[in-house]
């Protein structure tokens, strides 16, 4: 794989290979690059998707199958469990304001769509060493700042449509005095912000704290990291809620 990063980060058709001494004992071509780079690739893919990194998966039977998905799904499903009970813990503030539940759904998928994105290029990067212990600090802060950027832009967005939906439309489900649905809106606003550049932190430094401890990074992109950045923007979302309402 060394070999396979060397060849394409330099555009080499061959790559020898020496002993201690620094005598040529072999070569590897083209040929062995490319499937190496293409068994690399499929593993990846795999592994970002939760299903292991073996490239037979689907010549296995529907048992072996069921066996390899189950415990990174399980990961997922432990995660809504703890996202429900999370949410539960707020009840009296969503009784009220229903208009908050609303929101969850977009504010915990704009969160882990965003973490995917940074861990999964964060993740190609290391394979091919474009991020190492020199450009990490850099790349991290420029995560953020990205994060950052489209979180306010998507929370002024969505902090608008709030307002529109509790004080302009309003409905028989709800029906907010107006500095009310100006504090609601705020509370969309800054969650949905704030959730997306958290996400984008952890999206690119878990790959790199797996990578430093010897562990595939891909694994970053999985179930698991996605479903506790969607925890972690809920949590952010209705806590912003709860201080603005206390206000």
């Amino acid at each position: 794989e060394e070999a396979a990063r060397i060849a394409s980060r330099y555009n080499f058709v061959a790559v020898p290979v020496v002993d201690d001494e620094n005598k040529l004992i072999g070569v590897v071509t083209v040929d062995d690059i490319i499937d190496v780079l293409r068994e690399e690739a499929t593993e990846d893919l795999l592994q970002m998707a939760g299903l292991g990194r073996d490239s037979d998966i689907l010549l296995k039977s529907s048992w072996e199958t069921t066996k390899r998905r189950f415990p990174w799904l399980l990961a997922t499903y432990i995660g809504g469990l703890i996202a429900a009970t999370t949410i539960s813990l707020f009840h009296g503030l969503l009784s009220e304001y229903i208009i908050l539940a609303s929101f969850l759904p977009i504010i915990a998928g704009m969160g882990g769509n965003i973490g995917t994105q940074s861990s999964t290029i964060i993740t190609r990067s290391l394979l091919t060493g474009r991020v190492n212990s020199s450009t990490a600090p850099k790349i991290i802060f420029k995560e953020i700042r990205v994060g950052l950027t489209l979180g306010i832009i998507y929370g002024i967005v969505l902090g608008l449509i709030a307002f529109m939906m509790s004080y302009v439309v309003k409905s028989n489900a709800y029906d907010y005095p107006l500095v009310r649905c100006i504090e609601l809106s705020i509370a969309v606003a800054t969650g949905i912000a704030v959730a997306m550049t958290l996400a984008t932190f952890t999206g690119t430094v878990a790959p790199m704290v797996l990578h430093k401890m010897k562990i595939d990074p891909a694994i970053a992109t999985g179930p698991f990291v996605t479903t506790t950045i969607d925890i972690l923007a809920v949590l952010i979302y209705l806590s912003f809620a709860t201080l603005m309402v206390n206000i």
